[in-house]
């Protein structure tokens, strides 16, 4: 198969022919959000807002159209849609938006909770949803101006 001549024209490099019999993904969809978003790795605090009061998230990254948080699981707490106060670190400000939950990941932790039930790590992926347009732009900014400054300190 590598190098031979197709009805589409030449074979590329031979890296780019799959073995025959492996299945490979060929297309990637370019619009995919996630590939959009430039992405920083970041150690802050978020505030994830439920019914009566506020729990804290560690925030493992962060880019302009979602973040990564990482807590204990709490089944009654658990919502497809959250509400958050991101505290950008480095900087003294709060950017308040609703997230939408794309996908948890749940790791066991030892012994049990106080109600006797298995206790959990939660590590979640969150896509942001309504913010105002001035935290928008703060978070863009934030991000931007983070990615710019660490590919000045690798280059130098």
């Amino acid at each position: 198969m590598r190098g031979q001549r197709t009805s589409l024209g030449p074979v590329p490099a031979g890296f780019l022919v799959p073995r025959p019999g492996l299945r490979t993904i060929f297309i990637v969809n370019l619009l995919d959000a996630r590939r959009r978003a430039p992405r920083i790795t970041v150690d802050g605090f978020v505030g994830v807002a439920n019914d009566h009061d506020v729990q804290h998230a560690a925030m493992s990254d962060l880019s302009t159209l979602g973040l990564c948080l990482e807590r204990p699981f709490d089944p009654a707490a658990a919502k497809p849609i959250v509400q958050l106060e991101i505290e950008l670190p480095g900087i003294d400000e709060v950017v308040w938006t609703s997230a939408i939950v794309t996908h948890a990941y749940l790791t066991p932790l030892p012994g049990r909770g106080p109600d006797g039930h298995p206790r959990f790590w939660c590590r979640a992926g969150l896509r942001l949803g309504d913010s105002s347009r001035r935290e928008r732009r703060m978070l863009h900014d934030y991000v931007i101006e983070r990615l710019l400054s660490t590919s000045r300190v690798h280059t130098t």
